[in-house]
């Protein structure tokens, strides 16, 4: 038998796959601690999970990956998130892929190998000749680790993401170079490179330096994503995935008994207001691209850079919930904040982007249907994170107290923004106007 995983906690965690530099030097950067989870106990479950159930199932990830042989156990685990969706874990394992003859140095980078002592200090890089080796003053030996990061889809994750669409997205965006390598997946998890790096905050979206900064660097990273071709349909129109969500997410509401959501708010209102929003958009017509799906400045993260003058790298994590989404959606998921939005800071970027994206500098008039098609999605993003959170709270009652908040919160966010989209609302104003002055390209100064 084995026995029980042994975990720890990290507070804050960084997960970046192997990419292409994007030529751009970013700030330095800077640790939030607002943003940093707070401690919590090893293998903090959510509610519905078990300690030894998670820990069976990391194991069988893990064996089934061939990441673990049968009766070895991780040289270590660290649990990174105990978020709402699922169970993220580093796992340091033991085994390292063999050396050449004649002591070539080992090819770390495509495994994220290091070497550790064993209270999991790291030293350094390994090469074949240190294999098994004290490194100078050490005064306990050394051992090669391989790092990755498994992730298991938690039950509520399960319900609202088919079995077969699960980790499709992740190998889709590691093999564009977008996102961490892809080890392993499977309907019950995914395995992925782990390397150095952190994850932004809505201050680094909103800062005045990120302007020349972080969303330089990230726009053309965005611009690639949203260009990789979605499968080919038969019918005319792309399907957008967010709707399958929803209505995945409404159909657990609906089967919640009355007085399941907060005080004031109806499954069947809630219905309505997805109804209404589809017919809106349905009617706008938007671009549909391949979308993250949840572009919030968490699931974007910067690479520390390998040389004191190297350059940052921008990736994205966590696309579970990607496919074909309208373009505009993840554009305003970025900028989303319940402060001050940085009309300056969207701006730039949107400019920044559409350069790549076009491969040439935009219009002043393709810049502003661009901007008008982006804040069109502030009630939707919001009304998105309601349903969510309305789903959380009918799935596990027990903790519906805890996340009660955060759906109003988000629920009133999308009842005050959602006349931006009605027929005379003024991001239907704005887009109209701008459509209605396409002409020849007026070049643009850069903003």
């Amino acid at each position: 038998m084995h026995g029980p995983l042994t975990t720890r906690f990290l507070s804050s965690w960084f997960v970046l796959g192997l990419s292409p530099a994007v030529g751009l030097q970013l700030a330095a950067p800077r640790f939030d601690r607002r943003a940093q989870r707070s401690a919590v106990p090893p293998l903090a479950a959510l509610a519905g999970g078990t300690d030894e159930k998670q820990q069976q199932e990391l194991r069988a990830l893990l064996e089934r990956a061939g990441m673990v042989k049968d009766g070895e156990d991780p040289v270590d685990i660290s649990e990174l998130s105990a978020g709402f969706c699922n169970y993220v874990y580093l796992c340091e394992l033991g085994s390292l892929p063999e050396c050449a003859e004649g002591g070539e140095e080992c090819n770390m980078t495509a495994f994220n190998s290091t070497v550790i002592d064993v209270d999991s200090t790291v030293l350094g890089r390994a090469a074949c000749a240190e294999v098994g080796l004290a490194a100078p003053g050490a005064r306990r030996p050394l051992r090669p680790v391989r790092r990755v990061v498994a992730k298991l889809f938690s039950p509520l994750a399960k319900l609202r993401i088919v079995a077969a669409r699960r980790g499709v997205a992740d190998e889709s965006a590691a093999q564009h170079g977008l996102g961490p390598g892809v080890h392993f997946r499977s309907e019950d998890g995914l395995i992925t490179d782990f390397v150095d790096g952190r994850t932004l905050t809505e201050d680094d979206i909103h800062e005045p330096e990120a302007k020349a900064g972080v969303l330089r660097a990230l726009a053309p990273r965005l611009a690639a994503l949203h260009s990789v071709r979605l499968p080919a349909i038969r019918r005319r129109r792309q399907r957008v995935v967010l709707w399958e969500f929803l209505r995945r997410m409404l159909r657990e509401i609906k089967r919640a008994p009355q007085g399941a959501l907060p005080e004031g708010i109806s499954s069947e209102q809630v219905l309505h207001e997805v109804q209404r929003m589809q017919t809106r958009f349905d009617a706008l017509q938007l671009p549909i691209v391949n979308g993250h799906g949840d572009l919030k400045p968490s699931n974007v993260m910067a690479s520390l850079p390998s040389s004191p003058s190297g350059a940052n790298q921008i990736s994205f994590i966590d696309f579970e919930l990607a496919g074909a989404h309208y373009r505009g959606y993840d554009l305003f998921k970025l900028f989303r904040t319940s402060g001050t939005l940085s009309r300056s800071n969207m701006i730039s970027f949107l400019h920044e982007y559409l350069t790549h994206v076009q491969k040439k500098v935009p219009a002043f008039n393709e810049l502003n249907e661009l901007r008008a098609e982006t804040l069109a999605f502030e009630p939707l993003t919001w009304l998105e994170a309601a349903v969510f959170f309305f789903f959380a709270m009918v799935t596990y009652p027990a903790n519906a107290h805890e996340w009660a908040p955060l759906a109003e919160q988000r629920w009133n966010a999308y009842l005050a923004s959602a006349h931006l989209v009605e027929e005379d609302g003024e991001a239907t104003r704005m887009l109209r106007k701008a459509r209605a002055r396409r002409r020849p390209p007026q070049q643009l100064a850069a903003v």
